[in-house]
Parts: structure tokens; C-alpha cells; sequence
């Protein structure tokens, strides 16, 4: 219900155009994926396999047709039997007991395509890492672009009363040539970061099947997660848990192989000669019978099949030991990468309040003269190099609190 409830607020917000988040992109994406289909095929073939196990319960029907010539036959008491012979016969065969053979057989099978379902998770789980970097990188560019046109606007304003000040002769030209240089320099910055962030739209366009550009309002909010406390939440989890049942299913099927089959037959036939082979008249007859077959050589394997079963499904166990070890491990970095980003943001403040200060006293000593645009341009370039690098945390905050998010395991994915 939760999941089917995320996913028509994504609609309705996205059909009203409203501002898109990472955890909607996340949702479209794994919608638009071309791999999405692979599970409604894994699910027709664990249909099909259902059905083929169900019908080895029916009666396996046989008919057969024959008509031979023999170029010598037996002569008995001065008889002499006909040349050719006619078989038409319809044998009937019902099995009574596999032992659970066939129950198991199915069990296998469901097992073995929920896996498959499994592994299919695990590839789309990776989306959310694409989507993430892509989105994130979007914001940054875009707060990258809107710096450098803030910048801009600045030099041009500055350039306005450098203009004024060369033709009175109250400054050198050089001051200006400084401006309009900085200027190129910074149109150069716009053009490549506004051809990136093309590429970028595009992509991720791509992936949520939805037009993306700069008027695409984008919020800056984390992958949310709603499990609780610091319980791991995986796919890659359940994949495991999969592989061992399986293996478990498969033992019990080689147990179950190594029992006796029951079963009744009846056959039915119209020809000559018949189980009296002195009555060479066309005919009908038949005979019925049951059949104990048991094969008492799988015995002497299976002790080896359940050492193999112990060793493998340990080896299960070893590998998700090591992959929750794994995650943890990285999970504790992104908590420290967190805690730094937090703790650096609030430098942050300082610098800009500090970087705005020193700007505000450096553009009045251009205007009167006491110090080259050279020197103004190191100060603003400060100064916007300060307020970027707030963005590019506050970006960077997010895109780690979604990782780490991603990491433990995203619950309404």
C-alpha cells in the first residue's frame, strides 16, 4: 500500500509539473528501465515450468502402430505361421508414487525463478546510484552556472565605471583590459558548463523517459528511507537467502531421487501374433501390470550430496558475512563524510559573511582609485569561489545522506 502510494503522488506530481525530487526520478527510472520486463518474463516461465511439473501426474499415453515382413518364420508341428505381422496397440502408464519427487521438483522451480527475480533486483537496485550521480551533478552544474552569472553581471557593473574612469584619465587602461579578460575567461567557464549540464539533461532525461532542462524545477532533498534504526534493508540480502533455500531444494530433490516409483500400467492391442503365439489370427488383447522401480545406486552417493550441500550453503553464508561487512564498512564512512560536510557548512557561513566584507571594501578602493581591478578581481574571485563552495556542500551533504540511504537499503524502491 506504501509503495503504491509513493508511486501516484510521483505521478500526480509529475503530471501537474510539479518539482521533481530524487526519490520521483528514482521511481520513473526504474519504470522506464528496459530490464523492468525481464520479471514479467521470469514470471510466465515459473507459469510454464508449474504447469509441465502439474502434468507429470497424468496419465502418459502411448500409441503405437507396426507392420513388419519376416523372410523366414517357424514352422511348429507341421504349422507353418504367416510371414507378416500387424501391431496396433495403445499402452497406458500412471505413476502412484515418486516419492515426492515431483512436489519437489516444483518447489525447485519456484525457488530457482524467484532468484532469478531476486538477481533482477539487485541490477535495478543499481539505478539508484546512476540517478543519484546524474541528478546530483545537475544541481551542482547549475549552481556552478549561476555563480559565474552572478560574477559576471558583477565584472560587467565594474567594467561600467572603469569605462568612465579611463576616459578621465583616473585610471589606466590596463584596469579595463584586466576586466574585459576576466570577463572572456568567465564566458569560457559558462559555455563549457552550460554544454555539460546539456548532456546531463539529457541523460537523465533518458533514464526517467521525461524532458529535462533549465526550466525543470529540481529539489535538493536526499533519497528518503523509512526503515527503521540502523537494520540493513538490500536486495543483494535477500538474493542470499535465496541461494540457500535453493540449495536446501535441491538437496531434498536428490533425497527424494533416491526413493522408490510406484507405478500401474495397461496396454491395449489389436494384431497378430499375440502372447500366444499359436493363434495367428488378428485379434485383440492386452495385459496390465505394476511397476517397483527403485534405484539403489543413488544411495552410495549421498553422503557426498549432503557434505556438498553443508559446504555450499556455508559458502552462502561466507558471502553474506562478507558483504554486510562490506556495507557496513562503507556505510561508516558516509556517516563520517556526513558529519564533515555538516561541520564544514557552518565554516561556511563564516567565510562568505567574511569574503562579502572584504569584496565590499575592495570594490570602494577601485572606485577611488587605491587599488588595481587586478586586485578586485582576486577578492570577488574569493568571494564567489565562498559561495560556490556552500553550494557544492549543501549538494554534496545531499548526494551523501542518499548514499548512505542507498547503502542501507531503500525500502520503497
Amino acid at each position: 500500500m506504501k509503495k503504491l502510494t509513493i508511486l501516484f503522488l510521483t505521478i500526480i506530481s509529475v503530471s501537474f509539473g510539479q518539482t521533481l525530487s530524487l526519490d520521483s526520478c528514482i521511481q520513473m527510472a526504474k519504470r522506464n528501465y528496459p530490464l523492468i520486463k525481464q520479471n514479467n518474463l521470469i514470471e510466465q516461465s515459473e507459469k510454464n515450468i508449474a504447469n509441465a511439473d502439474s502434468k507429470n501426474w497424468l496419465p502418459k499415453l502411448t500409441f503405437i502402430s507396426k507392420a513388419s515382413y519376416q523372410s523366414e518364420v517357424v514352422e511348429f508341428l507341421g504349422k507353418s505361421f504367416p510371414h507378416d505381422n500387424y501391431l496396433a496397440a495403445v499402452n497406458l502408464e500412471q505413476n502412484l508414487f515418486d516419492g515426492g519427487q515431483i512436489h519437489q521438483q516444483k518447489q525447485l522451480d519456484k525457488l530457482n525463478s524467484e532468484t532469478d527475480l531476486r538477481k533482477n533486483e539487485v541490477e535495478m537496485y543499481k539505478l539508484i546510484d546512476r540517478v543519484n550521480q546524474l541528478y546530483s551533478s545537475i544541481l551542482l552544474t547549475r549552481e556552478s552556472i549561476k555563480t559565474l552569472n552572478v560574477y559576471k553581471d558583477d565584472i560587467n557593473n565594474k567594467k561600467t565605471i572603469l569605462s568612465a574612469s579611463v576616459k578621465n584619465g583616473m585610471t589606466l587602461q590596463s584596469n579595463l583590459d584586466a576586466m574585459e579578460a576576466e570577463e572572456l575567461k568567465t564566458e569560457q567557464s559558462l559555455i563549457e558548463a552550460t554544454e555539460n549540464i546539456k548532456a546531463l539533461y539529457q541523460s537523465l532525461g533518458m533514464f526517467i523517459n521525461k524532458t529535462i532542462d533549465d526550466n525543470s524545477e529540481l529539489s535538493s532533498e536526499p533519497i528518503l528511507n523509512s526503515s527503521k534504526g540502523e537494520e540493513i534493508n538490500r536486495p543483494e540480502l535477500k538474493l542470499f537467502d535465496s541461494q540457500k533455500a535453493m540449495l536446501e531444494a535441491r538437496h531434498k530433490l536428490t533425497n527424494k531421487t533416491s526413493l522408490p516409483k510406484i507405478s500401474i500400467s495397461g496396454e491395449g492391442a489389436y494384431g497378430r501374433p499375440g502372447p500366444n503365439f499359436l493363434n495367428q489370427d488378428l485379434r485383440f488383447f492386452g495385459q496390465a501390470g505394476i511397476t517397483l522401480k527403485w534405484n539403489i545406486g543413488t544411495l552410495y552417493s549421498y553422503n557426498n550430496e549432503k557434505q556438498n550441500f553443508l559446504i555450499n550453503s556455508k559458502m552462502v553464508d561466507v558471502q553474506k558475512e562478507v558483504f554486510v561487512f562490506n556495507l557496513k564498512s562503507t556505510m561508516l564512512s558516509q556517516t563520517a563524510q556526513i558529519n564533515s560536510l555538516k561541520a564544514i557548512l557552518e565554516k561556511d557561513k563564516l567565510i562568505i559573511e567574511k569574503r562579502k566584507s572584504i569584496k565590499e571594501t575592495a570594490s570602494s578602493q577601485l572606485a577611488n582609485g587605491s587599488i588595481t581591478s587586478t586586485d578586485y578581481l582576486i577578492e570577488s574571485n574569493a568571494e564567489m569561489q565562498a559561495i560556490l563552495n556552500q553550494k557544492i556542500h549543501e549538494i554534496k551533504l545531499m548526494n551523501a545522506i542518499s548514499n548512505y540511504n542507498s547503502s542501507k537499503g531503500i525500502t520503497n524502491f
